[in-house]
């Protein structure tokens, strides 16, 4: 029993971890579905990436084959994201817009304002390009958490 033990110590430490971060509005899902976009929240590196998807920024194929996007007749344009973290009222500075659909936030202080905050406030901004009316929708997201081993046993 003594040898199993060690063992499965000496397995688990050798292995290392890794904490995938995201913030959703359903535990289950990945992603909020809108109608005429959709939208992901999850820590990339040192930052946060919300990420918008239109079946226009990233092609229809990808947005209802991958995505499972739901079928509408608007055609939205994101024009801007921001954050904001209920437990603490921290904000993010926004680094980068990449390709107009991925918006990278960052802060010195992230991974404490991340475990201080179980829930992030995202406001979107966009465009009805159908009727060219201008709205606003703030989606409230509880943080999630998943960790899973990256490595195996020690390499020589």
């Amino acid at each position: 029993m003594k040898y199993i033990i060690g063992i499965l110590i000496v397995t688990l430490s050798a292995c290392s971890f890794y904490t995938d971060i995201s913030y959703r509005a359903d535990k289950k899902e990945e992603y909020i579905r809108e109608d005429g976009y959709i939208i992901s929240c999850q820590r990339s590196g040192n930052g946060l990436l919300i990420g918008t998807y239109t079946p226009y920024t990233w092609g229809e194929g990808f947005y209802y084959d991958w995505l499972k996007g739901n079928k509408s007749d608007k055609k939205i344009k994101i024009i801007s994201v921001n954050v904001l973290f209920l437990d603490t009222n921290d904000t993010l500075t926004l680094k980068e817009v990449r390709k107009e659909r991925e918006y990278f936030f960052t802060s010195s202080g992230l991974k404490t304002i991340i475990n201080n905050n179980k829930r992030l406030k995202v406001i979107i901004s966009f465009i009805d390009m159908s009727s060219g009316k201008n709205e606003m929708k703030e989606f409230v997201l509880t943080r999630k958490k998943h960790t899973y081993p990256t490595g195996t046993f020690p390499h020589s």
